[in-house]
């Protein structure tokens, strides 16, 4: 009788395994990396909390209907300090597998916690809206089975962080993020010099634009899809003349590499 019930309790448990594999999901996934850049401004240092992102991805075969994937920004202290994000340095802010079809849209989770430094001074940053703390992102980008895509958050600070007086001195946030699809980018690198400068530089095509400065040994980058570009360099210093370089052609998943870009003394 005993070895009637133990035959009966394995197969139970035989039955039980077989059940729980077949609601294993083997359907083909993309994994998708969530990569957070910085286009720095002049302060010295900024620091945003961001809680993770919304991904939502229009599921191959259906026609209509879509799913948000949730990925989270996991770690203990989800302020980052995006200001050192600079010349080549990125941080993964989200990864997962999701299933293959097409990402139409995201969803940047703000925190509430965001400050400036300034000569060693903090200033808070409350959001300009915080009952509304999701940035909404349009994008396209199909995914395919086993193939893994980097989409690049370029958080343009420069544009982000709003002064609301000067006496007292206070600042708010209004986060302007700029989506590069890592799999089309191309990258635009150089250094100026004097390296002590800070200057301001400007990517520009058309009418639209994206700003960046310098780390502390002169060196430069940017992200940015196929096409044809000009640079400006802002010295931000009266003494020094401007620069400029026309024509760049960035091509996708290429270095475009750039002369040193030296500024002069005004006469």
């Amino acid at each position: 009788m005993k070895k009637f019930i133990f035959s009966l309790i394995v197969f139970a448990v035989v039955i039980l395994f077989i059940g729980s594999c077949s609601q294993i999901d083997d359907s083909p996934k993309a994994l998708v990396n969530l990569v957070l850049v910085d286009t720095p401004a002049k302060w010295d240092s900024v620091l945003v909390e961001i809680e993770g992102v919304d991904v939502e991805v229009l599921l191959e075969g259906r026609e209509t209907g879509s799913q948000t994937f949730y990925l989270e920004y996991k770690t203990g202290d989800k302020k980052i300090r995006v200001s050192d994000l600079v010349a080549g340095r990125a941080l993964i802010i989200g990864r997962d597998e999701l299933p293959v079809g097409k990402i139409i849209g995201l969803k940047v989770r703000m925190g509430s916690r965001h400050s400036l430094y300034q000569e060693k001074k903090g200033y808070n940053m409350p959001l300009k809206k915080p009952e509304d703390p999701f940035v909404t992102l349009e994008t396209a980008l199909d995914l395919q089975a086993g193939v893994a895509f980097d989409i690049i958050l370029d958080l343009d600070l420069e544009s982000s962080i709003l002064q609301t007086s000067t006496d007292p001195l206070s600042f708010e946030l209004d986060p302007v993020f700029t989506v590069i699809l890592g799999a089309g980018a191309g990258e635009v690198k150089g250094v100026i010099s004097p390296a002590t400068l800070k200057p301001a530089i400007y990517l520009i095509q058309g009418i639209d634009s994206i700003s960046t400065q310098v780390n502390t040994s002169g060196s430069y980058l940017f992200r940015v899809p196929k096409g044809t570009y000009s640079l400006y360099f802002d010295p931000k210093d009266s003494t020094y003349n401007s620069q400029r370089i026309t024509n760049v052609q960035v091509d996708s998943a290429s270095i475009t590499q750039l002369e040193l870009v030296t500024f002069t003394k005004k006469q």
